[in-house]
Parts: C-alpha cells; structure tokens; sequence
C-alpha cells in the first residue's frame, strides 16, 4: 500500500469540501424551489344564519381572493371547513363563521 503525499491529501480534501458544498447548494436550492412550484394555499372566512350559508360565503370568498391571484382553474378544498358557532354576537345573536382553505390551478 502506498502512502500519499501531504500535497496530495491537501487536494483530496478541499475536493471533498467542494463537493459537499456543492451537493449542500444544491439540495437548499430545490428546498427552496419547491414551494415555488405548488400552488398557494387561500383561505376565506364568511359568517352565515346557518353553518352551510357560512361555509359558502367562504368557500366563495377563497375562490375570489384565487382569482385576484391569477388562479382561474378548479379549485380543491384542504381539510375540513371549520364551523364556529357562537351565541354573543351583539347583531344577529346567534350566528355561525366559517373557514375553508382550497388550492386552485392557473
């Protein structure tokens, strides 16, 4: 077995170095690219008399803040629509908030 010389462990080593930090870049660069690639999240948020009229003023209100974006195609709803009730509001009384968030192609 033949041993290096120190010149040559020196050259080893910085291209190891190199191709980490390289290899580093590049991952972060993708890591960051990705988002960017997706579609972004809208939320909308109405209140209703009842918990569907609720849930579609901000199913309507997501769709509207998509289209202010650009985003004109089929949207598809993430999760559950979120029903809050509440019994205190000092206008109607008893009234339901809703929240949807959906994505929308271009």
């Amino acid at each position: 077995m033949t041993e290096q010389s120190p010149a040559r462990r020196r050259l080893s080593r910085r291209t190891g170095f190199g191709l980490a930090m390289t290899a580093s870049a590049a991952a972060l660069v993708m890591f960051a690219a990705s988002p960017a690639l997706a579609s972004p999240l809208f939320v909308g948020g109405a209140r209703g008399l009842t918990a569907e009229n609720a849930i579609q003023g901000a199913f309507d209100d997501a769709r509207i803040s998509a289209q202010a974006e650009g985003f004109y195609g089929a949207c598809t709803v993430v999760g559950e629509p979120q029903v809050f009730e509440t019994f205190t509001d000092p206008l109607f009384g008893h009234l339901f908030h809703a929240q949807v968030a959906m994505t929308c192609a271009r």
